[in-house]
């Protein structure tokens, strides 16, 4: 067997590593490998200068620095890991080169997303780094996006056209690359599926503090919905799970309270008190409190523009927007005075530890306040509060499509969510959903009525396991790669000083990162036939691959792990909340109970 790994952003080292890994454990399988790689031709700009905080708009000369520190790395891959490089400027000819000048001659404004080649939207594909860096919800492109977006255009053309004859002279029986939802990678993957040739998508596991420690690997277009739709979840989710996955998972939520990757949105914990939260927040005392979470409008735009969308959905969508769901939440919030609803703004629509700009519906969504009755109050960023101390004080949560919702779930809250064709972060069991309008109101009402419960938990422990111990496979044995305390959870010139520093240690200081860590490689042998099995025998992801061993455990076992993590946290992070109506209040009487 024959596999092409598409990797031409080396420098991103945290991806470039744990690709090269797979790789190499490919080819000590008797698979024939090779890497396709970059020698400049991306120098418009690409992901590897976004990894490095080099912008579209930096000159040739700071983009080509971070072309020299990709080569410096990608070199070092090729010959410490004996992998070998396909450079694929080399094999764009004048011809093409002349085709790609005439395609983007030819793209309009207005038809963009039209722009196909051999009847792959390459011109919707193109978009995709663009549109999450501008936080798009408009195809109509301003004159800046405009020339970013013509430049990613140039990238996937020539890379479309080169994997065309790459593919050809190499005939490999399989493509695997670091994420297929950029530009190029789907370009790549674009033209070996033309020609019928299976792709694949690896990728950072979804741990929060593990992720650069695992690895995801999917075939190209097979979406979590399918993973939530799949045997193997149906299978594991009806089991109990032990101590390690306990465990597991608990390191996970512990990473989220902490917030120090920068995956993670919210603010850390911070322990300040319910009653001073509810004051802040203007609740009135007695209310029970809905926490409605918004999810980023753009990250859906983009999946969706790039056919990324699940395409085996089993709900209908009850709203038809998030708009049309916080106006229903209003109504309700009228008819029940009794309760007090919290809308609150996903961060990735501010300024954040990861992007800098605003999203445009910022201002869409804050005219509603215009409109919202006494007892509803929208929280932002810039009120300080994040989502882990407001959690407090949560009754139930409604949550549209955020992956909150499993997250609050882990700690007993009710969640209630409304039939959605649009969610997708992870599976609809663990919540309760209302396929009508006065279903969902049913449900909100029988959740506020059900209260704390660790049956909740249960629910989401077992997905987070089955997320994190078979949708990924485990390469702590070879990489050691946790969020940084030091890296600044906010925005400003703290957070960019860090950035100039990663970026010169990236540029110019010496790889004794990469070679400690070329010295200590090596994967596990479960890890590595995982890997090969879903390769060699078609699979859609790692989770349905037959290699696992079976969990041994009970629910009596499992509970009382899942009960031991919850004492764990009021005894050490909330161990100064005392109030009974608390979240951590409601766990020790309940543990008690």
């Amino acid at each position: 067997m024959k596999v092409l790994f598409y990797s031409p952003f080396a420098n991103i080292w945290e991806h470039s590593f744990p690709e090269g890994l797979v790789a190499e454990s490919f080819a000590k399988h008797s698979v024939e490998v090779k890497a396709v790689r970059c020698d400049g031709m991306l120098q418009v700009h690409c992901v590897a200068m976004s990894a490095a905080g080099v912008g579209p708009d930096a000159s040739l000369s700071t983009r080509l620095q971070v072309c020299r520190a990709c080569v410096k790395r990608r070199d070092l891959i090729t010959k410490e890991m004996g992998i070998p490089a396909l450079i694929m400027d080399r094999w764009l000819s004048a011809s093409l080169m002349a085709r790609v000048d005439e395609l983007i001659a030819g793209a309009q404004r207005e038809s963009w997303t039209d722009l196909e080649v051999d009847g792959v939207p390459l011109g919707r594909y193109a978009a995709y780094e663009t549109w999450i860096n501008n936080k798009l919800v408009s195809t109509d492109l301003e004159d800046s996006v405009w020339a970013q977006y013509l430049g990613q255009l140039r990238n996937t053309l020539m890379v479309y056209f080169a994997a065309q004859q790459i593919l050809a002279t190499e005939q490999p029986d399989a493509v695997i690359v670091y994420n297929d939802h950029y530009s190029v990678n789907h370009a790549f993957c674009a033209a070996a599926q033309r020609v019928g040739i299976p792709t694949y998508t690896i990728h950072g596991g979804h741990h929060m503090v593990r992720r650069a420690e695992t690895l995801s690997i999917f075939t190209s277009n097979h979406t979590m919905e399918d993973v939530f739709q799949s045997a193997a979840w149906k299978a594991y989710q009806q089991n109990p799970i032990s101590d390690t996955e306990v465990d597991l998972v608990g390191g996970h939520l512990s990473g989220l309270l902490a917030a120090n990757s920068a995956f993670v949105y919210s603010s850390e914990f911070k322990g300040t008190g319910p009653e001073e939260l509810r004051k802040t927040l203007g609740i009135a005392e007695g209310s029970n409190v809905l926490l409605a979470t918004m999810s980023s409008e753009d990250e859906l735009m983009a999946v969706r523009l790039i056919d990324a969308i699940p395409s085996t959905l089993t709900q209908k969508s009850l709203f038809a927007n998030q708009f049309e769901w916080v106006d229903y939440l209003f109504g309700y919030a009228r008819a029940h005075p009794e309760v007090h609803l919290v809308l609150r703004l996903h961060p990735r629509m501010f300024p954040n530890k990861r992007e800098s700009m605003v999203s445009p519906v910022v201002g869409k969504i804050l005219a509603l306040r215009d409109t919202a009755p006494k007892n509803v109050t929208f929280n932002m960023p810039a009120d300080g509060i994040g989502l882990y101390d407001v959690m407090q004080i949560v009754d139930v949560l409604l949550n549209f499509r955020s992956s909150v919702g499993a997250e609050l779930a882990a700690v007993g809250i009710p969640v209630v969510v409304p039939s959605n064709s649009d969610f997708y972060t992870y599976p609809g069991e663990i919540n309760r959903i209302g396929n009508t309008i006065r279903e969902y109101e049913e449900q909100i009402d029988l959740a506020l009525a059900e209260g704390w419960s660790i049956e909740n938990s249960r629910k989401s422990f077992r997905w987070y396991s089955f997320l994190f111990s078979r949708v990924a496979v485990d390469f702590s044995d070879a990489v050691s790669s946790r969020p940084l305390a030091v890296r600044p959870k906010k925005p400003g010139l703290r957070l960019w000083a860090w950035k100039k520093l990663v970026y010169l240690l990236l540029q110019y200081g010496p790889t004794i990162r990469e070679r400690l860590a070329l010295r200590g490689r090596g994967l596990s042998e479960l890890s590595q036939a995982v890997l090969l099995d879903v390769v060699i025998n078609d699979l859609k992801s790692a989770s349905d691959s037959t290699k696992w061993k079976a969990i041994d455990s009970t629910v009596e076992n499992e509970t009382q792990l899942i009960e031991q993590y919850l004492r764990g946290i009021c005894s050490t992070l909330w161990r100064d909340i005392e109030a009974p109506n608390s979240l951590a209040g409601r766990v020790r009487a309940n543990l008690r109970a």
